[in-house]
């Protein structure tokens, strides 16, 4: 992940090709994991509500 100056006060965050590809990588090893993406996210600490898009969302992809 970079953090790039586009000429506005705060910039932008993006990923290189390979920050993407190691994203991928690490969401399909946690994907295979006891408990998956669920787990994760509350052994992360997650706030809950935020458990809950993301489960949302991940349901769809």
């Amino acid at each position: 992940m970079i953090h790039a100056y586009d000429g506005s006060e705060e910039g932008i965050t993006t990923f290189t090709e390979r920050g993407v590809e190691s994203l991928k990588e690490f969401l399909a090893d946690i994907r295979a994991w006891d408990g998956g993406v669920r787990q994760f996210l509350v052994d992360e600490q997650c706030d809950p509500e935020m458990i809950e898009r993301i489960m949302a969302d991940e349901a769809k992809s």
